[in-house]
């Protein structure tokens, strides 16, 4: 530990002889105990000679260190006395600046005379402790002082019983590895003595170990107590935790959950698209897909899929046609959604169109299309605003919560000369768990929450409907059709095909194919394919094009190129 105190000159009157006022510390000695609470009681006796008219001394210690893996170190310091030679004390006042304590001492008679001012102290967290050992690493009498030091000394005294001892000085500026100083041991007294003066800017540092078990160590309670008194900015993602915890209890949970019954339909008021979109709080492509599939149950298109051969017929490749339908007179009026899925793959008033025509063309009707999806699930009272929208208010929020606890951290580190790591790391996990909370604010309202569960209990019984319970469910093509953009939807259209392996032996008026023969479980996997394929086609968005070689160009960028040579 290294304390590095500064002795600044207080002018009592200006002289016009700059030289008629000067000072110099005749002899700095330290007492210092090492107490077996772990506490040090320090007694300085500073001797400072003056030449001139003074009013006083300073004497600053740093409280406020940086570990070496960039935090905070604090010393605590309480003052006890400042009294002069006969004991009087001596008026004092105490302030911070920057990472020191600054004590501002008033010297009666300080006019061409050699005063004394007795500083004492108790200095605690100053000890460190280490496996095999533990030390006290003290600047005795610090390297920041304006004028020399004629005579510098110390005592140290551990407690009765300390064993192992072993003591070393350092003398010079910072950093210097000088060893000038006399160390003398007796039992548990260390004496420690400068031979010669110190000047400008150097100081005496002591070293003093012993084997462990004669002081108390700090608990890792102490620790920790201690480590975020020193960091405070790390006690902000507490407090930030805690706060998106409430919030997301009182705001971002669902209300509270009702035993789930299995149900046999789905919810007579929510397509395909609104129930997988009410079950995760996400418009999924996978709810498209199953939308583009239930318009072809309902009869608004037909799916064809053919084999198309490449490289001279040497690869396969799979492609889906779709045929646009005159609804029949008894189907229900379309969703909004639904209507914006049919404009979006028959754009153009086109009656045909093939699933890779709609690459990097269909994106652009994907915002419209989920707008649509949580605009009725708004409308019919499931949510109060949109789950994205609430998502990236607390993501952005969070990121600028981050972003200015680091920045303003930065500022207040370079301005009181502490260390920015914890307010970086504070500002990263303030922003962090704002995000992570964020990402599950957004709650369903009591109706949005009872239809969900509503939901939940038709995926399961589509999830189990092959098992043995549920064999006594009357099962038809016609059910299979209906239910199938629903477990599609769900990602569960697999085991809902395995319960019709032996009843759905046709295929579906709406699709057309290359199939020697039919299964119900070949046919889902036909759909899982379309549903694959389709989202990936109807996500993608072509590349941005490149920047102008008026800004940001360079020589030998763009087209073309080469060079020319004479002969």
């Amino acid at each position: 530990m290294r304390l590095v105190p500064t002795l600044l000159v207080l002018a009592a009157f200006a002289t016009p002889a700059v030289a008629q006022r000067s000072f110099v510390i005749e002899r700095f000695d330290a007492a210092i105990v090492v107490n077996r609470d772990g506490t040090i009681d320090v007694t300085e006796t500073i001797s400072p000679r003056f030449t001139g008219k003074w009013n006083g001394i300073y004497r600053t210690i740093p409280v406020k260190y940086r570990t070496p893996q960039g935090f905070n170190w604090t010393l605590r310091l309480k003052l006890v006395s400042v009294t002069d030679a006969s004991g009087d004390e001596l008026k004092t006042e105490t302030s911070r600046e920057r990472h020191y304590l600054k004590y501002k001492i008033w010297v009666p008679g300080a006019v061409d005379a050699t005063k004394t001012v007795v500083l004492r102290y108790r200095a605690e967290n100053g000890l460190r402790f280490f496996e095999d050992h533990d030390e006290l690493y003290w600047n005795v009498t610090g390297d920041e002082w304006e004028v020399p030091i004629e005579a510098a000394a110390a005592t140290i005294t551990l407690p009765n019983g300390a064993e192992g001892v072993r003591a070393i000085a350092f003398n010079g500026v910072y950093g210097s590895t000088a060893r000038d100083a006399s160390v003398e041991q007796d039992g548990t007294t260390i004496r420690i003595a400068m031979p010669h003066r110190l000047e400008f800017h150097e100081g005496l540092t002591a070293v003093i170990g012993w084997n462990k078990g004669l002081v108390a160590e700090p608990t890792q309670t102490d620790r920790a107590v201690g480590f975020l008194q020193s960091n405070w900015p790390l006690g902000l993602p507490i407090v930030a935790f805690f706060g998106m915890f409430a919030l997301w209890r009182r705001h971002g949970r669902d209300p509270k959950p009702l035993p789930i019954p299995v149900q046999y339909e789905p919810p007579a008021d929510l397509t395909p698209a609104e129930a997988g979109t009410l079950m995760d709080n996400s418009a999924d492509m996978r709810d498209i897909t199953a939308t583009l599939v239930d318009l072809a149950v309902q009869g608004h298109l037909r799916i064809e899929e053919r084999e198309e051969r490449k490289l001279l017929g040497l690869i396969k490749d799979q492609e889906f046609v779709f045929h646009r339908l005159e609804p029949p007179a008894d189907a229900r009026e379309l969703a909004p959604h639904e209507q914006r899925v049919l404009s979006g793959v028959f754009s153009g008033g086109v009656s045909t169109v093939e699933l890779s025509d709609l690459e990097n063309e269909f994106y652009t009707s994907l915002p419209g299309i989920k707008r649509r999806i949580f605009d009725r699930l708004i409308t019919r009272g499931y949510y109060r605003r949109r789950p994205h929208v609430v998502q990236g208010a607390w993501i952005g929020g969070g990121i600028a919560a981050g972003v200015l606890i680091g920045v303003v951290g930065g500022i207040v580190a370079t301005n009181f000369s502490l260390t920015p790591v914890p307010f970086i790391v504070a500002g990263a996990l303030v922003g962090l768990i704002v995000v992570v909370f964020g990402a599950i604010m957004p709650a369903r309202t009591v109706i949005g929450a009872r239809a969900r569960e509503r939901v939940l209990g038709f995926e399961d019984f589509l999830h189990r409907v092959e098992s043995d319970k549920y064999r006594r469910v009357v099962r038809t093509p016609e059910m299979f059709e209906r239910f199938l953009p629903f477990a599609m939807a769900f990602g569960v259209e697999k085991q809902w095909a395995n319960a019709f392996q032996d009843i759905f032996r046709e295929p579906p008026r709406w699709y057309s194919g290359n199939l020697s023969t039919f299964n119900a479980g070949d046919f889902s996997g036909r759909m899982s394919a379309l549903s694959s394929r389709a989202g990936s086609t109807m996500a993608s968005s072509p590349r941005s094009s490149g920047g102008s070689g008026f800004s940001g160009g360079s020589s030998g960028g763009g087209g073309g190129g080469g060079g020319g040579g004479g002969f």
